[in-house]
């Protein structure tokens, strides 16, 4: 995805002779509308215009609001998506087929695989990193035996959540041991207030924001996971969806960015403007350079198609292990 990142205060978002404008203290700078697919309001003080707005739908460009952590508390977007009925009614029946059981287990599998691709990417040296990948590998080895086994989805949910929080245990205990002491950092902890957890919760925010809109534009329903219990006013399968691509579009960037010395200014629990800023840059980067924009796009598409089709849908990878 495309975005326009837009954060400051006294920033205004227009519009004039068919492209995008932003004005802030420093001037302004006119955006075509062909160069983004969304624009990310990423704090308070920012205004838009509605023609900016009413311009944005008719070009289908979406405009993404973020609260102070990055999560995305509100998504304006065209009306019209591809194959939307059919596509969400076979998501709902998965929930009965059989299939919505076997999207858990593949869900679980491919973020413990990705886990463990993340770490082979950061060994310089590390061999303690090695034998975490191998204890990752056995866990997913385990999870290919319980998914033989018999039950429902709850039953299902249960085992795999188990298996998951395994890996969990076994990949943040790697980071935590990786990085600094004096960060504070001692595991994935989203209500600590170390740098490292906070950071994280402001790039998944920005990832939550970018999957919300490829699973929609793929005909899916966003609040109706199959993983995370449905819950009402959350996008549970975003939850869900997200799981692949964390260790590779946030984990990876952030946890390089504090190895090279960089340190996240932080006032009252809340990142700095420019923390904020720096964030998205490294996230967004990521997703460029790797591909992952794409990936993620592709996912949410096979997903709908095998959703359609009632077969087998097969999770992204970072690497082969």
């Amino acid at each position: 995805m495309r975005a326009l990142w837009v954060d400051g205060y006294g920033v205004r978002v227009g519009a004039k002779q068919g492209a995008l404008y932003v004005k802030d203290g420093k001037g302004e700078t006119s955006i075509p509308l062909s160069d983004i697919d969304a624009v990310v309001l990423a704090s308070s003080g920012i205004t838009i215009s509605s023609r900016a707005m009413r311009l944005m739908m008719g070009a289908g460009i979406e405009l993404i609001i973020l609260d102070s952590r990055g999560m995305p508390v509100g998504v304006l977007h065209y009306s019209y998506y591809t194959r939307t009925p059919t596509t969400r009614r076979a998501q709902y029946e998965a929930y009965f087929n059989g299939l919505g059981l076997k999207i858990v287990w593949s869900i679980v599998e491919g973020k413990l695989r990705n886990q463990a691709c993340a770490l082979r990417e950061l060994y310089r040296g590390q061999r303690f990193l090695r034998k975490v990948e191998e204890r990752i590998l056995g866990i997913i080895a385990e999870l290919e035996n319980e998914s033989q086994s018999p039950g429902g989805l709850e039953e299902a949910r249960r085992r795999a959540r188990s298996l998951e929080a395994w890996g969990a245990r076994e990949y943040w205990g790697a980071l935590a041991r990786l990085l600094a002491y004096e960060l504070g950092f001692r595991g994935r902890d989203r209500g600590s207030g170390d740098p490292v957890n906070t950071i994280l919760n402001y790039g998944y925010g920005i990832l939550y924001s970018i999957a919300f809109r490829e699973l929609a534009i793929a005909g899916l329903d966003p609040y109706a996971g199959f993983l995370h219990i449905d819950r009402s006013g959350r996008p549970v399968l975003v939850y869900d969806f997200v799981e692949l691509f964390r260790a590779h579009a946030v984990d990876l960037p952030l946890v390089k960015l504090i190895l090279k010395g960089w340190k996240p200014s932080i006032n009252s629990g809340l990142l700095s403007h420019d923390t904020r800023r720096r964030i998205a840059s490294e996230i967004l980067g990521q997703l460029k350079r790797s591909r992952l924009n794409q990936a993620i796009r592709r996912s949410a598409l096979e997903l709908a198609k095998s959703l359609r089709a009632r077969s087998a849908w097969k999770p992204w990878r970072g690497c082969e292990l």
